[in-house]
């Protein structure tokens, strides 16, 4: 197994996509540590562990809300705990929070929440990584086809997934001789996920018809789809790749 040893944390690892990254991480040897932050996601949360370690894995999941500024501190010091380590080597940028309304619409509620977790988070998960990550090891960030794709009722979320473009580049310059540590992003396009489904009707059908236009399977990804890039980016046969954003949407978007 290629990360037989590692120990990885994936924020927002609980459900959807971050459930697949963690599934991916563990299957090929990683210890996984993840966060959760509602009651209905601890469910889904206790569910995963136990079905990794029946699996004979090792996984934790942690109560912690990336909005919160203690949450960093909380999850990594809970990570080192449980696998009795030293050493982080994989992070990865997962947890975000989403809204869609018109300009019009916008509150600074909205605004606040969106950039404290998909945003700020980010960064000072990322920062408080740092001393615990050794040479070789890699982070990874999560963005979406929001941030190139120029949807109606996105500015501030599509906001958010462009500047975790931005830190992806910055921190692949500014960590990568530092740190020894590289740095990408995977960029998702529509995928089949709660909350996708979440997204109510009239989203659902318009993205129906464009997921049948697409030149890659003419359907909507799959958490797989994305969890394999997050995993070659996990591993050692990707060591010459750093600021890179790997967009993932079958050919809806090309950039």
């Amino acid at each position: 197994m290629s990360l037989q040893g590692k120990v990885a944390i994936v924020t927002g690892g609980a459900r959807g996509i971050g459930a697949g990254i963690v599934r991916s991480l563990s299957k090929e040897g990683a210890k996984v540590a993840f966060n959760y932050v509602s009651p209905s996601s601890k469910t889904a949360a206790d569910a995963l562990v136990q079905e990794l370690h029946n699996g004979h894995k090792e996984a934790v999941a942690i109560h912690a809300d990336m909005a919160d500024m203690e949450a960093p501190q909380i999850i990594i010091q809970a990570t080192l705990a449980a696998f009795k380590v030293d050493r982080i080597d994989i992070l990865v940028n997962n947890a975000g929070a989403g809204d869609n309304r018109p300009l019009e619409e916008v509150t600074l509620d909205v605004y606040q929440r969106l950039m404290d977790v998909n945003v700020r988070a980010v960064i000072f998960m990322t920062q408080a990584i740092l001393p615990h990550i050794p040479r070789g090891g890699r982070i990874i960030n999560l963005s979406s086809i929001s941030a190139r794709g120029g949807y109606a009722t996105q500015s501030v979320y599509a906001a958010t997934k462009a500047a975790v473009e931005g830190l992806t580049r910055v921190w692949a310059t500014e960590l990568g001789h530092k740190y020894g540590v590289t740095v990408n992003a995977i960029n998702p396009g529509p995928v089949d996920t709660d909350m996708y489904r979440a997204a109510g009707s009239v989203h659902l059908a318009r993205m129906e018809e464009q997921n049948k236009k697409v030149p890659a399977g003419q359907r909507c990804g799959t958490v797989e789809d994305i969890a394999d890039i997050v995993t070659f980016l996990a591993q050692e046969r990707s060591r010459w790749v750093t600021g890179d954003i790997i967009c993932a949407n079958g050919g809806m978007l090309y950039t």
